[in-house]
């Protein structure tokens, strides 16, 4: 016991020395000693001291906080990014004239264009000239046989033939008829000439008693007698006159009708040659010896030569602003063609209506045709279609920016060209090339016109390398 209460007692002279001088709590549970802890093995061991690792650890969590407050403070609060100058485009605002167009793919095409249909219909029996010929108007083309439109025109031709025999037989009697009226009114207007110088003589002669005067009353009762009778060949002569004249000119007319029939009747026929309705070049020609082809199917067509006009599919945005008039360029072996608007097609298909231009003519155009020579049918061209008035003013070059802000804002450069800022700005029009600057920018300021879709949330950007 006595071994055990030194060697206590040393431990706790230990222990209490090494407290001075680290400040530790110098008490030791009794039951730790009364259990039997330490031992005569046991050695004395000084704690280590822990203001050095504490120190360690104040100082991590200081730079830490450090960094967290600059990065807050470059772009947290100022909203900064650092960007490759290499990345984006810059464009300098600048006055120039501004044209409001709208660029368009436009295809070359006939001026005119007739097209060949099988009018009656029939079989193609002879083919008389090859798709792609120059023909003149009214060359015959193709030639269809029907032979049941034959046997049928040729019946209808014989009908009215006969329906006009009839009638040239019914006029020729009207006409026979009046001619009896005259040759009657000629005879009785003889007869009552005679019997009236008879009379005049009998009664010269009845004072004498040569001439008995049963004579003379024979003679007067004959006279009266044809002059009754004229009177009713007169008579009746005014009625075939009126009726007659009346009946004639409709029976005229129907000849007439019955004649324009029978010249239908033989058009029917001569329809079957499919001729060339204008003078050009045949093309698209579907006709082969042997086929059948029906009524209203379409053979081919005679496109004209001496002209052409361009046609062009334009946005449906644009139709309330595209009007006839309107003025176009586009360039044909490198000279500028100007272009008129001559029709719209209101009509809409796959979001986008169709127009028509014309070449203009006039000085420099040529007289006879303004379309180039050189142009082919089907040729495509680029054209742009004028839809408002030139104005000069500030622009700036168009880009995807005005999508990605519509207009209300840009990153503008600074001077040095090391960085740049947001600015609020207003457009207006724009066309392929150029945007119209309305306000907040001004002559040679620099604007990023490449996309912001990596720039949104930033009002500052610091640019690395050269932006000349």
């Amino acid at each position: 016991m006595d071994t055990r209460a030194r060697i206590i007692r040393r431990w706790r002279e230990g222990n209490a020395d090494s407290a001075a001088n680290t400040g530790a709590d110098v008490d030791t549970p009794s039951h730790e000693v009364e259990a039997g802890t330490i031992s005569l093995m046991d050695r004395r061991v000084d704690p280590r001291p822990r203001w050095p690792r504490r120190l360690v650890f104040i100082a991590i969590g200081l730079v830490a906080v450090a960094v967290a407050a600059a990065t807050y403070v470059r772009f947290g609060l100022s909203r900064t990014l650092a960007v490759s100058a290499n990345r984006i485009v810059v464009a300098t605002v600048k006055a120039d004239v501004f044209d409001e167009y709208i660029p368009a793919t436009a295809r070359v095409a006939p001026r005119t264009t007739a097209y060949l249909d099988a009018v009656e219909g029939g079989q193609v029996a002879e083919v008389l000239v090859e798709d792609g010929a120059r023909v003149r108007q009214g060359q015959p083309l193709v030639r269809l046989k029907n032979t049941n439109l034959q046997l049928e025109v040729l019946g209808r031709q014989a009908q009215l033939m006969e329906q006009l025999d009839r009638l040239n037989a019914t006029i020729l009697s009207f006409e026979q008829a009046r001619l009896v009226h005259e040759r009657d009114l000629i005879e009785t207007g003889s007869q009552i000439e005679q019997l009236t110088q008879r009379l005049r003589r009998r009664q010269a002669l009845r004072p004498s008693g040569a001439v008995s005067a049963a004579d003379v009353d024979e003679i007067a009762i004959d006279l009266a007698r044809y002059q009754r009778q004229e009177v009713s060949i007169r008579e009746a002569a005014a009625v075939d006159r009126k009726f007659q004249g009346e009946q004639i000119a409709q029976l005229r007319g129907a000849v007439k009708t019955i004649q324009g029939n029978l010249s239908m009747a033989g058009e029917t026929l001569d329809s079957l040659i499919v001729r060339a309705p204008i003078t050009g070049q045949l093309t698209g020609l579907d006709a082969y010896l042997g086929e059948a082809k029906s009524p209203g199917q379409r053979i081919g067509q005679v496109d004209q030569l001496d002209d052409y006009k361009v046609e062009a599919d334009i946005d449906e945005f644009y139709l309330p602003r595209v009007a006839v008039g309107q003025s176009a360029t586009v360039e044909i072996d490198g000279r500028e063609q100007r272009l008129e608007l001559a029709k719209v097609y209101p009509q809409v298909r796959d979001r986008q209506f169709k127009v028509d231009l014309l070449f203009a003519r006039g000085a420099g155009q040529g007289a006879e045709a303004g379309a180039p020579k050189s142009l082919r049918r089907g040729q495509s061209l680029q054209i742009r279609l004028q839809i408002g008035a030139s104005r000069r003013t500030l622009v700036v070059a168009n880009g995807p920016f005005y999508d990605d802000t519509g207009g209300t804002w840009a990153f503008v450069l600074s001077p040095a060209g090391t960085e740049a800022r947001q600015h609020a700005i207003r457009l207006g029009r724009r066309n392929p090339q150029q945007i119209e600057v309305l306000s907040g920018l001004s002559v040679g300021d620099r604007v990023i016109t490449s996309s912001y879709e990596s720039l949104r949330g930033f009002e500052h950007i610091r640019l690395e390398g050269r932006t000349d």
